[in-house]
């Protein structure tokens, strides 16, 4: 199916639909014109373009319904792959039960290919996260329930550009193959959002030795920290011990995997 050029993309995944009434309303408030594409991971629902329409977004939209849970690194590159036709120069992924506040992208160099900002994270009170659905600007942080991540260094809520993420498509397979072998087992939830996001940054370096990332000191995403992993994959939120170490340890070897299957590809590959 052919769509209309889009200059910005917002990659939504989600596996327990009912966190869409986080997410989705909040995106149906941005300003900015994008193209909406929604990620279904859970093959026991299906998602219509109705619903989402219910929750209060009115634009550009496309609704993938997935008949297997693969993931979120594989969804957010099912994502990257059904927007090629849009030819987007950007891309920002959010997930379902947090809340992207805009889309802004400034005219930054060629060299920036990405665009890192900060985050709020919610952690223990709902009626934080109820305040933020109603108006994500009256959340305060307090350092101890609503903390505030000064640069936010991940995927999720970055504006990445296209190019970079058209490039790791080349290589999903791999790469994506090599995360399942080092996250398969765990009883928690993997940093898969750390992991792409070294990824993009590999993959953009080795691409263009002059890549850098730019920061804007401003918030345009609300993480909801609570027990949501729990509640969607009956997984726990982070190791029960020596949580720091256990995530560096598993950041790193993706990291590792990933810089041999970049040194194994072929440079210049085309699709």
């Amino acid at each position: 199916m052919m769509h209309k050029k889009s200059d910005i993309v917002i990659g939504l995944t989600t596996f327990d639909n009912t966190m869409l009434r986080i997410s989705v309303p909040a995106i149906g408030r941005i300003r900015q014109k994008f193209h909406l594409i929604i990620f279904n991971d859970n093959p026991t629902t299906t998602i219509t373009r109705r619903q989402i329409r219910k929750l209060g977004y009115c634009g550009d939209l496309q609704v993938i319904n997935s008949d297997e849970n693969i993931g979120e690194f594989r969804a957010r590159m099912e994502i990257v792959n059904a927007a090629r036709n849009l030819q987007p120069n950007w891309f920002i992924f959010c997930d379902d039960d947090d809340i992207l506040i805009d889309a802004d992208i400034p005219n930054v160099s060629d060299d920036n290919f990405a665009v890192i900002q900060n985050a709020i994270v919610l952690r223990h009170r709902v009626s934080d996260l109820l305040r933020a659905m109603e108006n994500p600007t009256d959340v305060c942080p307090d350092d101890e329930n609503v903390i505030l991540l000064r640069p936010h260094l991940g995927l999720a809520g970055t504006p990445v550009r296209a190019s970079i993420l058209f490039e790791l498509l080349k290589i999903q397979e791999p790469a994506t193959n090599a995360v399942s072998r080092i996250v398969s087992g765990l009883n928690f939830v993997p940093p898969i959002d750390a992991i792409m996001w070294n990824m993009v940054n590999m993959l953009a370096r080795e691409k263009n030795p002059n890549a850098v990332p730019i920061y804007m000191n401003k918030v345009n995403y609300i993480k909801c920290d609570l027990d949501t992993p729990h509640i969607k994959y009956n997984r726990i939120r982070k190791p029960a011990r020596n949580q720091d170490k256990y995530m560096r340890d598993i950041i790193d070897k993706c990291n590792q995997a990933f810089h041999e299957i970049l040194a194994a590809a072929p440079s210049g590959q085309d699709d």
